[in-house]
């Protein structure tokens, strides 16, 4: 085709991945005890090299290799192992194989690229997360709805008012004041919250519940009539007046029966089979040496744990010593040497060796990186050591980043799901963490943990049948010199889930 040609040009890209070492690596910092100790013995087992320090056994390898394992170039370089008490060091390797583990160590925690690569990085191990909660699960949905972005906050704080079950329990009058929205506009959020997977979460009734979940009945026989006693006859459903239902329905006693195993298809707690379902992999602290898991016979100890030195210094330990011990077995170093071994297998037992460094390698590094940012904690809190949750000062990742010299994500894939044993009980790293939440007269921030335990504390001290309104804990504050606003105290209790003073009166 005239005018039309073709070239060939050369063009340089800088482009930065993570090595398959590296991604090992970040995806242990951020696995449990229990979750390590799994992926520790899945290697044991799968990698002949490794030996089985718990049994002792070690595993027989034929000589002849699997057919799936693609050799490369073959030499008969034999690794120079240093001496040592398990001689387990394989530091002879090729100069490239010690080129790639120098690069994983020096550089996993510094690992850098544009923005557009780090983002997708984040996301990739930040999507490795423990199941959601039904309020995560909700407030994910928040920013996929058709709920306008001015009415988002007030969509999240109607959803930190959802139980467990999936009922609205907060009090509409508190959530007035706070957020100046109106009934009609809190009415209408709810509505599209009610709408929401899960369906019927953010219900205060029953009643309500069920017809946010008529969608399920799309193609029953029975849906008009469904629709119409919980719309029109709710109280003769409730109380079985099975004769005025049937004829206000127009239906016969021998139909009412069948619409009722229609009925029964609505879930009457829609937030308990997804809390259920969340909770299979969810921990919660139990006293002060263990944390159980919500399935019956699941427990894991916590990772760190916290004791004073004979200069009065709280530091740090990290157990690890349930997590299985990664030796390379004599028996295939000594392969290496035996010249009647083939130069394939002895290939394949350098690669298993080298895989196991830097599995050994990835172990130690997490162990570290647990402990260093876990004792930036416990200095960055002193006061906790002496006072509990409510001394804690704000604190934040980036804070904790900075100190220990790592990138701000690297401390939150740390502190996820991990628990400290402290002298106030078993407390997770996360809770360290906090912004802040109001001044003191000496200009000092306290924490919105510590204003919350403060105002939990003053409620607890209340006169059962004359309890005190948010204008007076607010003035009980002010006089012990923090400055807060009426507004951030109904804000802090409404959080913890605290009814007003009207509600917790008629309670009493």
């Amino acid at each position: 085709m005239p005018g039309v040609g073709f070239s060939l040009s050369q063009s340089l890209k800088q482009q930065q991945t993570l090595a398959p070492q590296m991604r090992q690596g970040l995806k242990m910092l951020q696995m449990t005890a229990l979750e390590l100790r799994a992926e520790l013995q899945h290697e044991l087992e799968t990698n002949p090299v490794i030996d089985d320090v718990t049994s002792r056994v070690e595993r027989q390898m034929s000589v002849e290799l699997p057919a799936s394992h693609a050799y490369g170039e073959v030499t008969e370089k034999p690794l120079e192992f240093g001496t040592g008490e398990n001689m387990a060091n394989a530091m002879g390797t090729e100069a490239s194989d010690d080129g790639y583990r120098d690069y994983f160590l020096a550089n996993m925690e510094s690992a850098s690229g544009d923005e557009e690569a780090q983002s997708r990085r984040d996301h990739l191990f930040d999507s490795m997360v423990k199941p959601e909660t039904l309020q995560q699960h909700l407030m994910a949905q928040v920013g996929l709805s058709d709920i306008p972005s001015a009415d988002r906050d007030l969509a999240g704080i109607l959803v930190e008012n959802i139980d467990d079950d999936g009922y609205f329990r907060g009090s509409i009058p508190d959530i007035m004041m706070v957020t100046k929205a109106d009934m009609p506009k809190i009415e209408s959020v709810l509505a599209q919250i009610r709408a929401f997977d899960p369906l019927g979460c953010g219900a205060r009734d029953l009643r309500e519940c069920w017809l946010a979940q008529m969608e399920k009945l799309d193609d029953s026989p029975w849906e008009d009539e469904i629709r119409s006693a919980l719309e029109n006859h709710f109280d003769d459903l409730v109380a079985r007046r099975v004769p005025t239902l049937c004829a206000a329905l127009h239906i016969t006693a021998e139909e009412y029966p069948r619409m009722l195993k229609e009925l029964a298809k609505l879930d009457s707690m829609p937030g308990r089979t997804f809390a259920a379902r969340a909770n299979s992999g969810k921990f919660v602290a139990q006293g002060h040496g263990y944390v159980q898991r919500v399935n019956p016979g699941e427990y894991v100890k916590p990772e760190v744990f916290t004791y004073q030195n004979k200069r009065g210094e709280w530091l740090v330990r990290v157990d690890g010593r349930d997590l299985p011990e990664i030796h390379i077995s004599q028996r295939y170093q000594k392969m290496l040497a035996d010249p009647s071994v083939s130069a394939e297998a002895k290939s394949y037992i350098r690669e298993r060796i080298r895989a196991a460094e830097v599995l050994r390698e990835s172990v130690k590094k997490r162990q570290q990186t647990i402990h260093d940012i876990a004792q930036a904690i416990v200095d960055a809190q002193p006061e906790f050591f002496k006072k509990g949750m409510g001394a804690l000062k704000p604190l934040t990742m980036q804070q904790v980043a900075e100190q220990v010299g790592v990138v701000g994500t690297t401390v939150s894939r740390t502190v996820r799901d991990k628990y400290m044993s402290t002298p106030f009980g078993v407390v997770e790293l996360r809770k360290f963490f906090t912004s802040g939440g109001a001044k003191t007269e000496d200009g000092e921030t306290m924490s919105n943990a510590s204003v919350k335990e403060r105002i939990k504390a003053i409620i607890e001290s209340e006169n059962a049948s004359n309890p005190y309104s948010d204008d007076q804990i607010t003035e009980i504050l002010k006089a012990e010199g923090v400055q807060i606003s009426r507004r951030t105290v109904a804000k802090y209790r409404m959080a913890m889930k605290i009814p007003g003073k009207a509600d917790r009166a008629a309670y009493h």
